[in-house]
């Protein structure tokens, strides 16, 4: 499997991101197709070298950044569903790199930690993924990464209060067939 060919952005097109002509011109599409090509470089060094999933290492290095968590609070944390985070974490207590401890007083709950094998590993993938991240922005000067960064956070903001505005009702989970149980076939032409 090859690396994603790229968009016609990287192709030196700019998005028209004032007045949308085409998908090329939509954010959302944008940062897929930049995420299609530097997130392929980190799940690339975590699958080939670690043998861990890119959702492992993300969980294993929040778990080393913030300490012991719920899946719950760590599902807050992200954009990744309860299921798919207790998933990813049962992942890594499989591959002995994180412990479930009991929460004292309700065996319903319960918080992970990274043992030390998993804490090894942080400290063996994070430097590698820091070069990426390096790499990547290594165009921008430090006034743009700064400016950059300040936009994603309220971009990020923005998004959160647009997604609350336009949730949908009634929506059907993936378990129930998700769209392929909603799809209607649009009207023919005449």
């Amino acid at each position: 499997m090859g690396f994603p060919k790229a968009s016609l952005t990287a192709q030196g097109q700019i998005p028209q991101f004032e007045n949308p002509q085409s998908i090329f011109d939509l954010l959302n599409f944008q940062l897929h197709e930049f995420l299609g090509i530097s997130g392929s470089l980190v799940t690339r060094i975590c699958e080939n070298e670690y043998g861990i999933t890119r959702e492992e290492w993300q969980f294993a290095a929040m778990l080393a950044e913030l300490g012991g968590m719920s899946p719950s609070d760590l599902a807050a944390r992200t954009t990744v569903d309860r299921s798919q985070t207790s998933k990813t974490l049962h992942g890594l207590v499989a591959k002995g790199l994180a412990d479930r401890q009991p929460v004292p007083g309700d065996a319903r709950k319960a918080r992970f930690v990274l043992t030390e094998a998993g804490m090894h590993l942080y400290r063996q993938v994070f430097p590698r993924v820091v070069q990426v991240h390096k790499e990547v922005m290594q165009d921008l000067s430090t006034p743009e990464r700064e400016a950059l960064a300040r936009c994603l956070r309220t971009m990020q903001a923005r998004a959160l209060a647009v997604a609350q505005r336009h949730k949908p009702e009634g929506a059907v989970g993936r378990r129930s067939g998700g769209s392929r149980a909603r799809w209607k076939s649009p009207p023919s032409v005449a």
